[in-house]
C-alpha cells in the first residue's frame, strides 16, 4: 500500500495561519496588561487576570508563539525555494506545527496559573523548556539543515546563511540559559545567564531572522537584485560576533566585574555595524522602486519594519553606554525600546512575509481594504504606543535624577499610560481584522493566477 503523502506547502501554511491567530491572542494579552497600568482597578478581584499572571503570558506568547512561529513558517516556505528542491520532510513540518500549537496552549495556561520561573524572557518552567527544545526547535532545525544539505543550487543566499546561524545559536543559548532551573544556579550567575539569554533572544534570533526575511522579500517584490552580498556577509558575521556578548548591560547597577560592564558597553555600541550594513543593503535594494511601497501590500509592511529599524538600532547601540544606561534604566523607555524591536521592526516584517507567503500558497488574494485597515490601525496605534512609553520613560528618568518622590512620577506618567492603552487598542483591532481577513481568504473559492511556488530570490 502506498503511503499517503502530505501536499507540498502544508507545513508552512499551517504555521502561517497558526501564527496569525497567536499574534491576535498575544497582543490582546498585552492590551490587558496595559489596562492594569492605566486603570489599576479594572478586572480587580480576579487573580488570573492580574498583571503578574497576564504579563508573562503576553511576553512569551508574542516571542515564542507569534514571532517565532512566523519565523518557522518563513523557514518552511522560503528554504525550499532558495534551495531549488522540496522541503526535506513535510510530515515533520506538520507535526512540528501542531506540537508548537499544543505547547503554546499548555505554556499559556501554566503561566496564567502562576507556574513560571520568574526570569524575564525565560518564564517557562523547565518541563516546558524541554518541550520547546524537543518538539519545536530541534525538529524545525532538522528540516532546515536537511533541506539545505539536499539543495540543487550551488550558492547559499544570505537569507539561508542567517536561518542556519540562528538555528545553531538559539537552541544552544536556550538550553544553557534554561539550565539554571535544573542545576539550581542562583545569585549573580543566574542573573547573568538570564540576561544573556534575554538579550540573545533579540540579538541572535528576532533581529537576524527579521533581517533574513527582509533580504528575501525586498528583492523578490521589487525585482531588484540584492544591493550587495558583501554587505550581507558583513551583516551576518558582525551580528553574531557583537550581538551575542552585551547581555550584561542589563546589569550595570549589579556587583558584576567592571571589565564585563565595559565589555558589554563596547560590544553593544558595535551592534551598529551589522545594523547599518542591513539598513544600507535593504534600502539601497529599494532604489528606483519606492512607488511599490504604495502598490504592493507585503512590501509596504516589510519596508515599514525596516524603517523602524533606524531608531531601534541607534537607541540600542547608544543606550548601552554607561551614562545613557544609568539614565533610562528601569523606566518605560526600556519597554518602549523592546516594543520598537518586537512590534515595530520584527512584527511589521513578519506580517509582510505572512501576506506574501499565504497568497502564494493558497493562490488567493487578501482583501485589500481589510489589509489597509490592518496596516493603518497597526501603524498609528504603534506610533501612539511607542511615543507615549518613550515620553513616560524620560519623565521617570528625570524624576530619578532630581529625586522626585516615586509616587509623583507615577502620577505624572499616568496620562501616558492611558494613551499607551488606547494605542494598544488600535493595534489589537488591526490584528483581529488580520485574523478575519486570513479566514475570509482561506474560505474564498476564488483563485488568482499566481504560482504557489515563486521564483527564488537572486543568489
Amino acid at each position: 500500500m502506498l503511503k499517503k503523502s502530505v501536499p507540498e506547502g502544508t507545513a508552512s501554511r499551517t504555521m502561517f495561519f497558526s501564527s496569525i491567530l497567536w499574534l491576535a491572542i498575544g497582543t490582546t494579552l498585552g492590551f490587558v496588561t496595559s489596562l492594569k497600568l492605566a486603570y489599576p482597578d479594572i478586572l480587580s478581584g480576579t487573580p488570573y487576570l492580574n498583571f503578574g499572571h497576564i504579563r508573562p503570558a503576553h511576553v512569551m506568547t508574542v516571542a515564542f508563539m507569534w514571532i517565532s512561529m512566523a519565523f518557522g513558517a518563513a523557514v518552511l516556505y522560503m528554504t525550499p525555494l532558495l534551495c531549488g528542491n522540496k522541503l526535506w520532510s513535510e510530515k515533520l513540518g506538520v507535526f512540528n506545527a501542531w506540537m508548537w500549537n499544543l505547547g503554546g496552549f499548555v505554556a499559556d495556561v501554566s503561566l496564567d496559573l502562576g507556574f513560571e520561573s520568574g526570569r524575564e524572557y525565560s518564564d517557562f518552567i523547565w518541563p516546558i523548556d524541554v518541550y520547546v527544545l524537543s518538539f519545536i526547535l530541534i525538529p524545525l532545525a532538522a528540516n532546515l539543515y536537511m533541506t539545505v544539505l539536499n539543495r540543487r543550487v550551488k550558492g547559499i543566499y544570505p537569507t539561508l546563511w542567517i536561518f542556519m546561524g540562528c538555528f545553531l545559536y538559539l537552541p544552544t543559548t536556550f538550553a544553557l540559559s534554561q539550565s539554571v532551573e535544573v542545576f539550581h544556579v542562583t545569585g549573580l550567575n543566574e542573573a547573568l545567564l538570564t540576561w544573556w539569554s534575554g538579550h540573545n533572544l533579540f540579538g541572535l534570533w528576532i533581529t537576524p531572522m527579521s533581517m533574513a526575511v527582509a533580504y528575501y522579500m525586498i528583492p523578490k517584490l521589487t525585482g531588484n537584485p540584492l544591493y550587495s552580498h558583501k554587505l550581507a556577509h558583513l551583516n551576518f558575521w558582525s551580528n553574531f560576533a557583537f550581538y551575542s556578548t552585551p547581555g550584561a548591560h542589563h546589569l550595570m547597577g549589579a556587583p558584576i566585574p567592571e571589565w564585563l560592564k565595559s565589555f558589554s558597553s563596547v560590544s553593544g555600541v558595535l551592534i551598529l555595524v551589522p545594523s547599518m550594513a542591513f539598513l544600507a543593503n535593504a534600502l539601497l535594494t529599494m532604489y528606483g522602486k519606492w512607488r511599490l511601497f504604495v502598490e504592493v501590500p507585503a512590501l509596504r509592511w516589510v519596508t515599514t519594519g525596516t524603517l523602524f529599524a533606524i531608531p531601534l538600532n541607534f537607541q540600542g547601540g547608544f543606550q548601552q553606554t554607561r551614562a545613557i544606561n544609568w539614565y533610562i534604566h528601569g523606566t518605560h523607555w526600556v519597554v518602549a525600546h523592546a516594543h520598537l524591536g518586537i512590534l515595530g521592526f520584527s512584527t511589521f516584517i513578519e506580517i509582510g512575509g505572512t501576506y506574501y507567503g499565504v497568497e502564494r500558497l493558497l493562490r488567493k488574494k487578501f482583501n485589500p481594504t481589510l489589509e489597509l485597515w490592518h496596516y493603518w490601525l497597526t501603524a498609528i496605534g504603534f506610533i501612539i504606543f511607542w511615543t507615549s512609553l518613550t515620553a513616560a520613560g524620560l519623565i521617570q528618568a528625570a524624576a530619578k535624577v532630581y529625586e522626585v518622590p516615586y509616587i509623583d512620577s507615577v502620577v505624572a506618567t499616568h496620562p501616558y499610560m492611558v494613551a499607551r492603552s488606547w494605542g494598544g487598542f488600535l493595534i489589537i483591532t488591526g490584528q483581529w481584522i488580520f485574523v478575519y481577513n486570513a479566514y475570509r481568504t482561506a474560505m474564498s473559492p476564488a483563485t488568482v493566477p499566481v504560482s504557489p511556488v515563486a521564483q527564488p530570490a537572486r543568489s
